[in-house]
Protein backbone atom coordinates (compact mmCIF):
# COMPACT_ATOMS: atom_id res chain seq x y z
CA UNK A 1 0.00 0.00 0.00
CA UNK A 2 1.37 3.38 -0.93
CA UNK A 3 2.14 5.97 1.25
CA UNK A 4 1.47 9.91 1.24
CA UNK A 5 4.86 10.54 0.44
CA UNK A 6 4.48 8.06 -2.56
CA UNK A 7 1.58 9.58 -3.43
CA UNK A 8 2.80 13.27 -3.54
CA UNK A 9 5.44 11.62 -5.58
CA UNK A 10 3.88 10.27 -7.82
CA UNK A 11 1.61 13.29 -8.21
CA UNK A 12 4.79 15.66 -8.50
CA UNK A 13 6.20 13.21 -11.53
CA UNK A 14 2.92 13.71 -13.15
CA UNK A 15 2.51 17.19 -12.81
CA UNK A 16 6.52 17.77 -14.31
CA UNK A 17 5.73 15.12 -17.34
CA UNK A 18 2.21 17.24 -18.08
CA UNK A 19 4.03 20.38 -17.96
CA UNK A 20 6.85 18.61 -20.38
CA UNK A 21 4.47 17.52 -22.70
CA UNK A 22 2.96 21.03 -22.55
CA UNK A 23 6.04 22.72 -22.88
CA UNK A 24 6.82 20.22 -25.76
CA UNK A 25 3.88 20.49 -27.68
CA UNK A 26 3.75 24.62 -27.17
CA UNK A 27 7.53 24.44 -28.80
CA UNK A 28 5.94 22.73 -31.44
CA UNK A 29 3.32 25.06 -32.19
CA UNK A 30 5.38 27.61 -32.06
CA UNK A 31 7.73 25.78 -34.89
CA UNK A 32 5.15 25.12 -36.52
CA UNK A 33 3.81 28.55 -36.71
CA UNK A 34 7.09 29.98 -37.28
CA UNK A 35 7.47 27.96 -40.12
CA UNK A 36 3.87 28.31 -41.53
CA UNK A 37 5.00 32.09 -41.28
CA UNK A 38 8.18 31.89 -42.64
CA UNK A 39 6.66 30.00 -46.16
CA UNK A 40 4.13 32.72 -46.39
CA UNK A 41 6.59 35.36 -46.26
CA UNK A 42 8.28 33.69 -48.72
CA UNK A 43 5.90 32.85 -51.25
CA UNK A 44 5.19 36.78 -50.79
CA UNK A 45 8.11 37.55 -51.77
CA UNK A 46 8.13 35.53 -54.51
CA UNK A 47 4.66 36.96 -56.29
CA UNK A 48 5.83 39.80 -55.60
CA UNK A 49 9.34 39.82 -57.46
CA UNK A 50 7.68 37.96 -60.31
CA UNK A 51 4.95 40.91 -60.22
CA UNK A 52 7.84 43.27 -60.64
CA UNK A 53 9.75 41.30 -63.02
CA UNK A 54 6.67 40.91 -65.28
CA UNK A 55 6.10 44.82 -65.11
CA UNK A 56 9.51 45.77 -65.40
CA UNK A 57 9.67 43.65 -68.56
CA UNK A 58 6.36 45.07 -69.98
CA UNK A 59 8.07 48.37 -69.41
CA UNK A 60 11.42 47.72 -71.30
CA UNK A 61 9.55 45.68 -74.18
CA UNK A 62 8.98 48.70 -76.61
CA UNK A 63 12.45 49.90 -75.56
CA UNK A 64 13.73 46.66 -77.17
CA UNK A 65 12.22 46.47 -79.60
CA UNK A 66 12.98 50.20 -80.55
CA UNK A 67 16.73 48.54 -80.07
CA UNK A 68 16.08 46.10 -82.47
CA UNK A 69 14.21 48.26 -85.29
CA UNK A 70 17.09 50.67 -84.21
CA UNK A 71 19.65 47.97 -84.83
CA UNK A 72 18.29 47.25 -88.26
CA UNK A 73 18.09 50.54 -89.61
CA UNK A 74 21.42 51.38 -88.57
CA UNK A 75 22.08 48.59 -90.55
CA UNK A 76 20.51 49.15 -93.59
CA UNK A 77 21.99 53.10 -93.55
CA UNK A 78 25.39 51.07 -92.95
CA UNK A 79 24.78 48.93 -95.87
CA UNK A 80 23.53 51.98 -97.67
CA UNK A 81 26.80 54.37 -96.63
CA UNK A 82 29.39 51.46 -97.67
CA UNK A 83 27.52 50.37 -101.10
CA UNK A 84 29.68 51.46 -104.24
CA UNK A 85 27.87 54.17 -105.66
CA UNK A 86 27.77 52.86 -109.72
CA UNK A 87 26.63 55.73 -111.87
CA UNK A 88 25.21 59.12 -111.34
CA UNK A 89 23.16 61.21 -113.63
CA UNK A 90 22.80 57.63 -115.50
CA UNK A 91 26.38 57.97 -115.96
CA UNK A 92 28.78 54.76 -114.82
CA UNK A 93 31.27 55.97 -112.30
CA UNK A 94 34.61 54.93 -112.99
CA UNK A 95 35.87 51.57 -110.92
CA UNK A 96 39.20 53.15 -110.50
CA UNK A 97 39.83 57.19 -111.03
CA UNK A 98 40.92 58.20 -114.33
CA UNK A 99 40.41 54.85 -115.79
CA UNK A 100 37.34 53.81 -117.98
CA UNK A 101 34.74 51.25 -116.61
CA UNK A 102 34.23 50.04 -120.41
CA UNK A 103 36.00 49.99 -123.94
CA UNK A 104 33.22 52.03 -125.39
CA UNK A 105 30.89 54.71 -124.44
CA UNK A 106 31.49 57.38 -121.51
CA UNK A 107 32.07 57.26 -117.61
CA UNK A 108 33.44 59.62 -114.88
CA UNK A 109 35.09 59.97 -112.03
CA UNK A 110 33.49 59.99 -108.97
CA UNK A 111 33.71 63.63 -107.94
CA UNK A 112 32.20 65.09 -111.07
CA UNK A 113 28.88 67.08 -110.21
CA UNK A 114 26.82 67.57 -113.52
CA UNK A 115 23.25 69.81 -113.98
CA UNK A 116 20.89 68.60 -115.99
CA UNK A 117 21.90 70.29 -119.03
CA UNK A 118 25.48 69.04 -118.84
CA UNK A 119 24.26 65.26 -118.08
CA UNK A 120 22.02 65.76 -121.25
CA UNK A 121 25.13 66.44 -123.53
CA UNK A 122 26.97 64.00 -121.44
CA UNK A 123 24.36 61.69 -122.68
CA UNK A 124 24.29 62.53 -126.39
CA UNK A 125 28.11 62.54 -126.49
CA UNK A 126 27.70 58.63 -124.62
CA UNK A 127 25.36 57.63 -127.94
CA UNK A 128 28.13 58.87 -130.08
CA UNK A 129 31.13 57.31 -128.66
CA UNK A 130 29.37 54.30 -128.66
CA UNK A 131 28.70 54.72 -132.50
CA UNK A 132 32.32 55.54 -133.36
CA UNK A 133 33.45 52.23 -130.66
CA UNK A 134 35.44 55.05 -128.57
CA UNK A 135 35.61 55.75 -124.93
CA UNK A 136 35.95 59.18 -122.82
CA UNK A 137 36.22 60.17 -118.88
CA UNK A 138 35.12 63.42 -117.74
CA UNK A 139 37.26 64.86 -115.12
CA UNK A 140 35.64 68.01 -114.46
CA UNK A 141 31.71 69.48 -114.56
CA UNK A 142 30.00 71.82 -112.68
CA UNK A 143 32.21 73.48 -110.31
CA UNK A 144 32.14 75.73 -107.03
CA UNK A 145 34.19 78.92 -106.45
CA UNK A 146 35.83 76.77 -103.73
CA UNK A 147 36.57 74.08 -105.88
CA UNK A 148 37.91 76.84 -108.73
CA UNK A 149 40.21 77.74 -106.16
CA UNK A 150 41.55 74.35 -105.06
CA UNK A 151 42.67 74.35 -108.27
CA UNK A 152 44.93 77.02 -107.96
CA UNK A 153 46.50 75.78 -105.13
CA UNK A 154 47.06 72.65 -106.69
CA UNK A 155 48.37 74.11 -109.69
CA UNK A 156 50.87 76.18 -107.49
CA UNK A 157 51.76 72.85 -105.44
CA UNK A 158 52.60 71.30 -108.65
CA UNK A 159 54.91 73.78 -109.28
CA UNK A 160 56.84 74.39 -106.00
CA UNK A 161 55.90 77.75 -105.69
CA UNK A 162 54.01 77.66 -102.51
CA UNK A 163 56.62 79.40 -100.37
CA UNK A 164 55.31 82.49 -102.94
CA UNK A 165 52.44 82.37 -101.40
CA UNK A 166 52.37 81.92 -97.73
CA UNK A 167 48.90 82.43 -97.03
CA UNK A 168 47.46 80.73 -100.08
CA UNK A 169 46.55 77.31 -98.57
CA UNK A 170 44.13 78.83 -95.70
CA UNK A 171 42.83 81.51 -98.33
CA UNK A 172 39.32 81.42 -98.82
CA UNK A 173 37.30 82.95 -102.30
CA UNK A 174 36.65 85.84 -100.43
CA UNK A 175 40.65 86.72 -99.74
CA UNK A 176 40.78 88.03 -103.28
CA UNK A 177 44.26 90.03 -102.75
CA UNK A 178 45.85 86.70 -101.79
CA UNK A 179 44.38 84.18 -104.53
CA UNK A 180 44.72 86.70 -106.90
CA UNK A 181 48.69 86.95 -106.78
CA UNK A 182 48.56 83.34 -107.34
CA UNK A 183 46.38 83.29 -110.22
CA UNK A 184 48.29 85.90 -112.04
CA UNK A 185 51.74 84.17 -111.35
CA UNK A 186 50.22 81.26 -113.17
CA UNK A 187 48.73 83.31 -115.78
CA UNK A 188 52.04 84.39 -117.18
CA UNK A 189 53.10 81.40 -116.67
CA UNK A 190 50.62 80.16 -119.71
CA UNK A 191 48.69 77.43 -117.46
CA UNK A 192 45.35 77.18 -118.17
CA UNK A 193 43.35 78.28 -115.17
CA UNK A 194 40.45 80.43 -114.25
CA UNK A 195 39.80 82.38 -111.09
CA UNK A 196 36.94 81.34 -108.47
CA UNK A 197 35.36 84.71 -109.04
CA UNK A 198 34.62 87.83 -111.24
CA UNK A 199 37.29 90.69 -110.12
CA UNK A 200 38.67 93.59 -112.79
CA UNK A 201 41.51 91.58 -115.08
CA UNK A 202 40.33 87.56 -114.11
CA UNK A 203 38.07 85.63 -116.21
CA UNK A 204 35.49 83.35 -114.29
CA UNK A 205 35.40 79.89 -115.25
CA UNK A 206 32.79 78.56 -117.43
CA UNK A 207 32.58 75.47 -114.98
CA UNK A 208 31.24 77.70 -112.09
CA UNK A 209 28.26 79.03 -114.97
CA UNK A 210 27.62 74.98 -115.23
CA UNK A 211 28.54 75.19 -119.01
CA UNK A 212 32.10 73.49 -119.44
CA UNK A 213 33.39 69.82 -118.79
CA UNK A 214 36.41 68.39 -119.23
CA UNK A 215 37.31 64.97 -120.97
CA UNK A 216 39.70 62.55 -121.27
CA UNK A 217 40.82 59.08 -122.32
CA UNK A 218 44.07 57.64 -123.68
CA UNK A 219 44.83 60.01 -126.35
CA UNK A 220 43.82 63.95 -125.80
CA UNK A 221 44.61 64.88 -129.61
CA UNK A 222 42.01 62.07 -130.68
CA UNK A 223 39.51 63.11 -128.01
CA UNK A 224 39.64 66.69 -129.21
CA UNK A 225 38.86 65.50 -132.65
CA UNK A 226 36.19 62.73 -131.44
CA UNK A 227 34.43 66.41 -129.19
CA UNK A 228 34.69 68.46 -132.73
CA UNK A 229 32.52 65.09 -134.57
CA UNK A 230 30.43 65.40 -131.78
CA UNK A 231 29.72 69.09 -132.03
CA UNK A 232 28.63 68.63 -135.61
CA UNK A 233 26.87 65.30 -135.02
CA UNK A 234 22.63 65.22 -134.79
CA UNK A 235 23.74 63.19 -131.41
CA UNK A 236 24.79 67.04 -130.34
CA UNK A 237 22.17 68.83 -132.25
CA UNK A 238 19.13 67.02 -129.85
CA UNK A 239 21.38 68.02 -126.81
CA UNK A 240 20.23 71.31 -124.46
CA UNK A 241 23.61 72.62 -124.85
CA UNK A 242 26.39 73.31 -127.79
CA UNK A 243 29.71 72.88 -127.75
CA UNK A 244 31.02 76.79 -128.07
CA UNK A 245 34.84 76.16 -127.88
CA UNK A 246 37.15 72.91 -127.29
CA UNK A 247 40.52 73.42 -125.96
CA UNK A 248 43.26 70.67 -125.91
CA UNK A 249 44.85 71.29 -122.55
CA UNK A 250 47.88 69.63 -120.86
CA UNK A 251 45.96 67.47 -119.17
CA UNK A 252 42.38 67.25 -120.60
CA UNK A 253 40.30 68.13 -123.16
CA UNK A 254 38.00 71.49 -122.16
CA UNK A 255 34.77 72.05 -123.59
CA UNK A 256 32.16 75.43 -123.42
CA UNK A 257 28.37 74.93 -124.25
CA UNK A 258 26.19 77.51 -124.27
Amino acid sequence: MKTLKDLNQFEQQLEDRIEQKIRKWSRGRLAGVGTFLLALAMVLALLISNKSDQLLSNRERPQAAWNISSGAQSFVASQADTQAVTERYGIPITVVRDHPNADTGLSMNSEVILTGKLAAVAHAFDEYLDAHGEFAIITSGKRTPQNQLDIIKQRIDERNADSKFPNLDEATVADTKIWLRAWHWLIRRHVPVNAPAAVDGADVSMHLKGRAMDFISDNLDQMRAMLAGFARSKYAQEAPLHITAIVREPGCVHINLG
